[in-house]
């Protein structure tokens, strides 16, 4: 994790890094990552909910951000702990730009490039992780498991 936070601080220079977490399977990484970071760092946290009936087409139905929380000008650095398709992490960083970010940038936990069905590469990312089901650290499956202090892969 250091080396990430790392990384983060020598993209933003000396300016402030704001990390915004989409919840809630970020939460464990952001507070690591917070950790991890020198220099100026702040941070909130979003909630995009959206229908993953169909992986393939998941939209994102309601995003609740941002009513309080101004990044216009501000060096933006998106938590997602899964990023799969890149459908719903593509809109929502679209909404954001329309706010105007001094940068912004998608930070994933896990980052599963194979199954992208959009051109739409993480800027920074924890692990890149084969298919599979993933539980642990924050990631929950089935509401449980989210309390382990690790990533677990769970077999087919």
């Amino acid at each position: 994790m250091s080396e990430l936070g790392a990384e983060i601080r020598r993209d933003a220079g000396d300016a402030e890094v704001f990390l915004l977490g989409i919840l809630k399977g970020t939460s464990c990484f952001l507070a690591d990552l917070l950790r991890t970071v020198p220099g100026p760092v702040t941070y909130d946290f979003v909630d995009v909910v959206s229908d993953v009936s169909d992986t393939a087409t998941a939209d994102a139905v309601r995003i609740d951000y941002l009513s309080y929380t101004n990044i216009a000008g501000r060096n933006v650095y998106v938590l997602k702990d899964v990023v799969s398709t890149g459908i719903i992490e593509t809109y929502f960083l679209s909404q954001l730009r329309m706010h105007g970010p001094a940068s912004l940038k998608l930070v994933a936990l896990l980052d599963r490039p194979e199954l992208r069905t959009i051109d739409l590469g993480a800027d920074f990312r924890a692990f890149e992780v084969t298919n599979g089901s993933y539980c642990g650290y924050g990631l929950e499956l089935q509401n449980r498991y989210g309390n382990l202090p690790y990533i677990g892969r769970l077999s087919s």
